[in-house]
């Protein structure tokens, strides 16, 4: 028996918040994976993958931010199917023994299947600090 629930998955709430588990150095172009998820609401976040995929087309708003260590750098771009849309980058190596960091927010018009993610975006190692590195997305509309 198929029953209809009246939903429309195109109007399903999706939102997701995560954050690194712990403090990593990632390779050169390696995509970076948030795997303390906090809230996924339509489970279109990959807790394994690091990428987060459209349900829908719609609005998206995503949120990224970065701390480095004394000493340390990081570069980190948010690309949509592959291309950058969006970077931060800190540049901790001037000595003074303080943690440096960065956040933006971009908001996007995609497609349904779009596959939004965070990588490396230097030619030098990025280097991120556990819980306070984070990637969130909702969709807006």
């Amino acid at each position: 028996m198929v029953v209809d629930s009246g939903c429309d998955s195109d109007n399903l709430p999706t939102a997701f918040h995560a954050e690194m588990s712990s403090t990593k150095i990632h390779p050169k172009d390696a995509i970076f994976v948030y795997d303390r998820v906090v809230t996924n609401e339509g489970s279109a976040y990959n807790q394994q993958t690091g990428k987060f995929t459209t349900p829908a087309t719609g609005l998206y708003l995503f949120a990224w931010s970065a701390l480095s260590d004394p000493g340390k750098t990081s570069d980190v771009a948010l690309f949509v199917n592959g291309k950058r849309t969006g970077r931060i980058a800190q540049n901790n190596t001037g000595g003074g023994g303080k943690y440096i960091t960065a956040s933006s927010t971009v908001i996007l018009t995609l497609k349904k299947g779009d596959i939004v993610h965070l990588a490396d975006s230097s030619n030098t190692p990025a280097y991120l600090r556990g819980e306070y590195s984070t990637f969130s997305g909702v969709r807006l509309g």
